[in-house]
């Protein structure tokens, strides 16, 4: 009994030890995390453009921190901090006699706080947003102009005649006559996005007051948010009336504010479905380079199409930011709220089971969310944003393709304002750079590279090539239907005692962490 008695006021003492010794873990993250470890990711902006065809080797390259890295899931540097790396080694194609494909390789070894003295880093580069080019081992690589669709199609009667002794100058003259190939030299204009990894851990024991400002709403108005976006539809429909998207964004302004703020931050406009539209996304696809304002398959929101769409990409048409926007009868302050199902297109090909254009989307949207929001405050045109949870919302569901969509169910309430003082800026002091050589240059480089592609133009080559790609499609599939499996059937958790949450006992409309994305990709129809 008297051992009962000592021990009973023992877990009291240890739970209020445990509860003071959380507190102070949270209200002083510095005692909490002082590195962020080698491997992880954050994004940056191009504020100078770099090209393959006139940059240099050694040459600085600045830009600026668009998504800051992160300590104990708190961001260490505002929006706008100066990153600078430099080219470590850069080739171009020039006339095409030494190569076929353009490199170039980045690294950046410095970060500039504020009124702070400058940080080293070491950073290697892990990927170019929305570019058709891929980057490995942080070399960025250009592709092979030979190789595009545009070439494969025109030669494909072509090289069959080269086996007849008489006819083997066919493909030479076509080259000669249509000298035109996708451009094969790298150039990323200022804005261009990239995402870096570090190469050894950074530390930031003394940066944690370095953090951008809250643009949550007040707490006051939270409730009547929620209100609000319970009235909320939370997918479109395809015009059979299959569910499509997932509504994860309302904006909170006039149509004029809607328009200027996407524009500001660099979006296109998309365009109607039109034969014009059709063919101008088929010259994209067979030139590999991008269609800024191609049109979008056709949604319904309660039976009412879009009132617009809006997109951004860079080189490649595959690769696309996107949304779909509808006007709503309702307001908040009154100020008119808007409607939008946003996804980020990953990949296109022409499915001839269709007879056309299907894009494959990422499935984890949440991060295109994401992505629209960071680009409208970069713009200077955000005024506050807060995401706002559904929990009648699934987790995971299927779009109109019949592919899986992985969300947190939550909807972002971005509230716009008049644009003004932008985060992004361009190095007014940036130098001019060519994107590609002359036009008579371009044209000797066709021939040359023409030339230099004669012995891949068989069907032995051509069989070896659709092989390759059929047994790359199977792999993707199969690793999309795994994932898929995965996510809807997840295995069985152990029950334990959930760790002590900083955020304990806050409002559930704070911004949510975002789900990890898939590893596969999902099909979403376009014309």
């Amino acid at each position: 009994m008297p051992t009962h008695r000592r021990l009973t006021g023992l877990p009291a003492s240890l739970a209020f030890l445990g509860l003071a010794i959380a507190f102070f873990a949270c209200a002083l993250p510095g005692l909490a995390c002082d590195q962020i470890p080698a491997n992880d990711t954050f994004h940056v902006r191009l504020v100078q453009p770099i090209s393959s065809y006139s940059s240099k080797k050694g040459s600085v390259v600045r830009a600026m921190i668009i998504d800051s890295p992160e300590c104990d899931h708190q961001p260490i540097f505002p929006t706008g901090t100066t990153v600078k790396g430099h080219i470590v080694n850069v080739h171009k194609v020039g006339l095409g006699f030494r190569y076929e494909t353009a490199a170039l390789e980045l690294e950046f070894d410095e970060i500039e706080p504020a009124g702070a003295p400058a940080i080293g880093i070491r950073a290697r580069l892990l990927d170019v947003d929305n570019a058709r080019e891929h980057v490995r081992n942080g070399i960025i690589g250009g592709i092979r102009s030979i190789n595009s669709p545009q070439d494969h199609l025109s030669s494909r009667v072509g090289y069959l005649l080269t086996w007849h002794p008489d006819t083997i100058l066919i493909l030479p003259a076509y080259h000669a006559v249509f000298p035109v190939l996708p451009e094969p030299e790298l150039y990323f204009p200022s804005g261009t996005d990239l995402v870096l990894r570090l190469t050894t851990p950074l530390k930031v024991a003394d940066l944690q007051n370095f953090a951008s400002p809250d643009l949550g709403f007040a707490p006051g108005e939270q409730p009547d948010l929620d209100t609000m976006v319970r009235s909320f539809p939370e997918r479109t429909t395809t015009p059979k009336g299959r569910d499509a998207d997932v509504v994860n964004i309302a904006f909170v302004g006039s149509a004029m504010q809607l328009a200027n703020a996407f524009e500001a931050a660099g979006w296109e406009r998309g365009e109607a479905m039109s034969g014009r539209a059709v063919l101008g996304e088929i010259n994209a696809f067979m030139m590999e380079r991008n269609n800024s304002n191609g049109p979008m398959s056709r949604q319904l929101l309660q039976d009412e199409p879009s009132d617009s769409t809006w997109e951004k990409g860079l080189d490649s048409l595959a690769k696309r930011d996107h949304l779909r926007i509808w006007s709503t009868s309702d307001t908040w302050k009154g100020e008119p709220v808007w409607l939008s199902a946003s996804t980020r297109d990953v990949d296109a090909n022409i499915s001839f089971r269709k007879a056309r254009f299907v894009h494959y989307i990422d499935p984890n949207v949440d991060d295109e969310r994401e992505r629209i929001v960071r680009d409208l405050s970069l713009a200077g045109c955000l005024k506050s944003v807060e995401n706002v949870e559904r929990p009648a919302m699934p987790h995971s569901v299927i779009n109109g393709a019949g592919s899986l969509i992985q969300t947190d169910g939550a909807i972002a309430i971005v509230q716009l304002k008049d644009c003004g003082n932008p985060v992004f800026k361009s190095d007014p002091e940036a130098p001019e750079l060519a994107a590609r050589p002359s036009r008579l240059e371009r044209y000797i480089r066709t021939q040359v590279l023409a030339g230099r592609d004669m012995w891949r133009e068989n069907l032995f080559y051509d069989a070896f090539n659709a092989s390759r790609a059929s047994v790359r499609a199977i792999r993707r599939k199969r690793a999309s239907e795994e994932a898929a499996r995965q996510i809807l059937t997840p295995p069985a958790q152990p029950k334990t005692e959930p760790p002590m949450d900083c955020d304990a006992g806050a409002s559930a409309q704070g911004a949510l962490p975002g789900v990890s994305g898939l590893p596969n990709l999902t099909g979403e129809a376009h014309p």
